[in-house]
């Protein structure tokens, strides 16, 4: 790397370089507790960082010196994109094992159920309607006598599902959205460099390349859907003309409903100000508009959704139904002494799922943004949720890399396509530098990568298949007995498939005497059982589990129920 206009690649190779060995000390000296993001940077994340700092090594001393430009070559960029989709699927049903993992990837699922069946919540049966927190509803709405029960997310997430789950099969959501994510990252580029095609290959290697884009288009979150149409939006945007406004607007309102209505705004607000700052006070004024209007249709739907749910119609509403008393719950549990180390935790994760070259080229983009106002805006949204999200919900709690910047991975990718046309000289260097850390990212991070996720979903999948497989009645579980054991207590909407799931803490007796009429038959999971999850934690299953377990096999039994392990 010789001569001055290498001076730019040395520096961010060095830094970054230095960056993930100081990333992968400080995890390794987490303690290994509980909270899921800490937990899976201990765990898993660090040996990616570790691995990008080999990977990175590597290729300085591998790369060619000086390669011709990276363009011509559309057709094959644009048939990667494509194969994201059946890749992630396979993904899915594969690595994932099609499993649900966490409770936000079950509620998509519950959703998507319930509106498939043509209703906006699904009524529970009499017995239950006093009785649902037992069925575990966390994430649904609060009610105290419930007619029925849908999640607390706004619906259009579910909607995707529901739609293609009537054509086939739901599990195409993610998938198709990581294809249209990158279709339209690469219009972006092509808008914003018309005349420069090696930007929109350098830009389809960096999402190619993120392991964040890949893992999380094989689940059921609605991230894939928010970088899909925020790109889309983008582009839309780019094109300046009335007709594409028109169609932005359009693609923010479904945006806004994906499942939390904060997401998109923080993309769009930036690029919104900038009309302002060009003083293009018509378009300005016409998204304003309509974005207003969004705002308060979303606003306004939990309430309505809330009377759906609540059996007594003339009962108070209780906080968390809407966003503002949501809100008000999380800002006054006053955890900001944890905000700042759990958004560090966040962005370390964030770039061990990244293209290797993603990090040096975004230190090279954010310091491009002080020239140009476009690009500056595109920033803007990574600093806007950064703050945000620091602010109102540093913890992410499950997911690859960090979630919260998931809808924004196109904006990194744009910001550091600016970086790279600030290497000038240096740019032949960095295109052998961007071939060879793809390359083997692909035979060492991403074989990584999936054994992590594999390792991470098998033990939960294989102990679900083993509660649905039950002959019995119900199944009582322990909140606790394991890390994240509860999010084992998931019931289809209609409650019609395999034996009902039920948080062990919350049957008392007089429920037992409900559950146990004609002598069912009602199960247990052993301690035992939970040995793959607790060993994926490092930790042990909770050593109260059996001791509760058999108080709770007692009073069922006085109840009249055929009492059973697993």
């Amino acid at each position: 790397m010789q001569g001055a206009g290498a001076a730019p690649l040395r520096r961010a190779v060095k830094w970054s370089f230095i960056l993930a060995l100081v990333a992968f000390i400080y995890a390794a000296l987490l303690p290994p507790a509980l909270e899921i993001a800490g937990a899976l940077l201990y765990r898993q994340d660090r040996w990616l960082l570790l691995a990008q700092a080999s990977v990175l090594a590597g290729a300085v001393l591998i790369a060619r010196r000086r390669m011709r430009r990276l363009e011509g070559q559309a057709p094959l960029y644009l048939a990667g994109f494509a194969l994201m989709a059946p890749v992630c699927l396979l993904g899915h049903r594969w690595l994932l094992s099609a499993y649900d993992l966490s409770r936000d990837e079950q509620m998509a699922d519950f959703d998507a159920a319930v509106l498939a069946g043509g209703r906006l919540s699904q009524p529970l049966p009499p017995m239950w309607r006093d009785c649902a927190d037992a069925l575990n509803t966390l994430f649904m709405y609060p009610a105290e006598h419930r007619a029925g029960w849908i999640s607390s997310y706004l619906p259009l997430n579910a909607g995707i599902r529901a739609m293609l789950g009537l054509l086939g099969d739901p599990a195409w959501a993610g998938p198709l959205m990581t294809a249209v994510g990158g279709l339209a990252l690469w219009g972006c580029a092509r808008r914003l460099w018309p005349a420069d095609r090696e930007m929109a290959a350098l830009c389809a290697l960096l999402y190619l390349g993120s392991g964040q884009v890949l893992f999380a288009g094989m689940t059921s979150y609605a991230m894939s859907a928010h970088l899909a149409l925020n790109m889309v939006w983008l582009w839309l945007y780019l094109k300046g003309r009335w007709p594409a406004d028109s169609a932005a607007t359009a693609v923010g309102f479904v945006a806004m409903g994906l499942h939390q209505p904060i997401m998109h705004p923080m993309f769009a607000a930036p690029l919104l100000y900038l009309l302002v700052r060009r003083k293009e006070w018509q378009r300005a004024a016409f998204f304003a508009f309509f974005y207003g209007l969004a705002g308060l249709f979303w606003l306004w739907w939990p309430n309505w959704i809330w009377h759906l749910v609540q059996a007594g119609p003339a009962t108070a509403r209780p906080a968390g139904v809407d966003f503002l008393s949501r809100l008000l719950m999380v800002l006054s549990q006053g955890n900001y002494g944890k905000a700042l180390p759990d958004m560090a935790v966040n962005l370390l994760r964030f770039f061990a799922w990244q293209h290797v070259l993603l990090l040096p080229l975004l230190m090279l983009g954010f310091a491009a943004t002080r020239h140009d106002a476009l690009a500056r805006a595109i920033a803007g949204g990574l600093w806007f949720t950064l703050i945000i999200m620091t602010i109102i919900l540093p913890d992410q709690g499950h997911g690859f890399g960090y979630r919260y910047f998931h809808g924004l991975i196109g904006n990194a990718v744009l910001v550091a396509a600016f970086g790279w046309k600030q290497l000038k000289d240096a740019t032949p260097i960095w295109r052998g530098l961007l071939l060879v850390t793809t390359a083997l990212a692909c035979v060492v991070i991403l074989p990584m990568q999936s054994w992590m996720a594999y390792r991470q979903y098998r033990p939960y999948a294989e102990l679900d298949q083993r509660l649905l497989s039950s002959p019995a009645a119900y199944v009582l579980i322990g909140a606790v007995d394991a890390p994240y054991a509860k999010d084992l207590v998931y019931n289809p909407p209609r409650l019609d498939r395999g034996p009902i799931r039920l948080l062990r803490d919350a049957v008392g007796p007089e429920m037992a005497l409900r559950l146990c009429v004609g002598g069912k038959q009602a199960a247990l999971v052993h301690p035992g059982d939970y040995r793959a999850i607790a060993a994926f934690f490092n930790s042990a299953v909770n050593s109260q589990a059996e001791r509760e377990n058999g108080q709770a096999a007692g009073m069922l039994a006085r109840a009249g129920c055929r009492v059973t392990y697993l």
